[in-house]
């Protein structure tokens, strides 16, 4: 009993992880690997309260290129969604042209396999034909031995 509680709470957990893990998802372009280096830059000015100042013209620039790098990222995804959709079409017709070439080799047999077997239906009559000829002269013979004797 305790064994199959214990093989019920790993897999619970097991599963409990994947079904956790369904929702993230991992976008490795998202993260992009920055070289190490070991210099460190320094800026030759470092502004203070009294250069800072922040505009609405500023704040709107800033969420016009927010704005942009959304659509670009939007645009970029649906080219890519496209792009798979017409590698998956080509696909598509590429198996769909390989079932015909094997429906087509499919036919070809059977149409061999039918002829193959209306041939060996003829050839098994013929055989049953002789071999009742051979039964015949058989038969004759045994008469014609019993009539001689």
């Amino acid at each position: 009993m305790k064994k199959n509680l214990i093989l019920m709470a790993i897999i619970m957990i097991f599963s409990a992880g994947k079904v956790y893990a369904d929702g993230m998802v991992f976008d490795p372009t998202a993260f992009e690997v920055q070289p190490e280096t070991n210099e460190i830059s320094v800026p030759k000015e470092i502004p203070t309260h009294e250069h800072v100042t922040i505009t609405n013209e500023s704040i709107s620039r800033s969420t016009q290129e927010a704005s942009d790098y959304a659509q670009n990222a939007v645009s970029g995804q649906a080219n890519n969604f496209n792009n798979a959709l017409y590698e998956l079409d080509s696909a598509q017709v590429n198996i769909r042209n390989e079932l015909l070439d094997y429906k087509a080799k499919y036919q070809e047999i059977d149409t061999q396999y039918q002829l193959i077997k209306e041939q060996r239906r003829v050839l098994g009559n013929q055989i049953k034909t002789v071999e009742r000829r051979i039964r015949d002269i058989e038969k004759s013979k045994n008469n014609i031995r019993k009539t001689m004797i």
